[in-house]
């Protein structure tokens, strides 16, 4: 697909396309529903930029420096200044959501089974989806 700039469609419908991905994404019943959207959505390298966002903003809770941030994930300065004002734009609930995802993830990493149940297990590039999801 063309990538498509942002000011060159109109607003109503940029806002109906949004929308219409959004009510998708909210009619998705179980974790499987998904990732199996979005494994089957976005590219790789899509999901992958999504992934290192949401990465950016954990490191960003857990006090990590920008620079220190940049160096390790490779991303832009920029990337780091947006996920922190997403994290403090309005009230807390995006840090809460992220330090409550931490969490989960830690206490399933100490039963997590090495065999590979899924064949999003199989592939490296769909295996940081599910565990995103996890």
């Amino acid at each position: 697909m063309a990538k498509v700039k942002f000011h060159s469609i109109n607003k109503e419908e940029r806002y109906k396309a949004i929308g219409n991905f959004f009510n998708v994404i909210s009619n998705l019943k179980s974790k499987k529903e998904i990732t199996d959207f979005f494994v089957g959505l976005f590219t790789p390298g899509e999901a992958l930029m999504m992934a290192r966002r949401i990465q950016v903003a954990q490191m960003l809770v857990d006090n990590e420096s920008y620079e220190s941030i940049c160096k390790k994930l490779r991303v832009s300065t920029q990337t780091v200044v947006k996920a922190d004002q997403w994290l403090h734009k309005g009230n807390r609930d995006y840090e809460k959501w992220i330090e409550n995802r931490l969490k989960v993830k830690e206490a399933k990493k100490k039963y997590k089974s090495q065999s590979y149940g899924s064949l999003l297990d199989k592939y490296a590039h769909h295996r940081f989806l599910r565990e995103l999801l996890e």
